[in-house]
């Protein structure tokens, strides 16, 4: 690797580093945490929702930054899906299962979203 590629790589590294410690450790310390919502449509032609929402699952049980709320919105979804996603629901507090016509009421009901 040529030297410019080197300090360039480690430029861009230490950008992303402060920016991560901005947001996450610097709105820690200041006692704020900003609310972020996963959004998920449930179409018919998902196959591998079962597996995404395992993968949501396990990051809001580890209690990740990365989502804190998820809105499951059922755009056609199979009854087998929405079974799963009504299950999933049960078993995370942090998960709504709505219809998309109830996109802006839902959002409405979130603190932040208030006017």
């Amino acid at each position: 690797m040529e030297p410019a590629e080197i300090t360039a790589l480690t430029v861009v590294f230490f950008i992303a580093a402060v920016e991560i410690c901005c947001f996450f450790v610097c709105s820690k310390l200041r006692g704020k945490s900003y609310p972020l919502y996963t959004v998920i449509p449930v179409f018919a032609e998902d196959n591998e929702l079962p597996q995404r929402l395992s993968y949501i699952g396990s990051l809001i049980e580890d209690g990740s930054s990365l989502t804190e709320h998820l809105i499951l919105i059922d755009c056609g979804g199979t009854t087998e899906q929405l079974e799963l996603c009504r299950t999933f629901c049960t078993s995370h507090h942090a998960a709504e299962l709505i219809l998309p016509e109830e996109i802006e009421g839902t959002l409405r009901n979130y603190q932040h979203f208030h006017r």
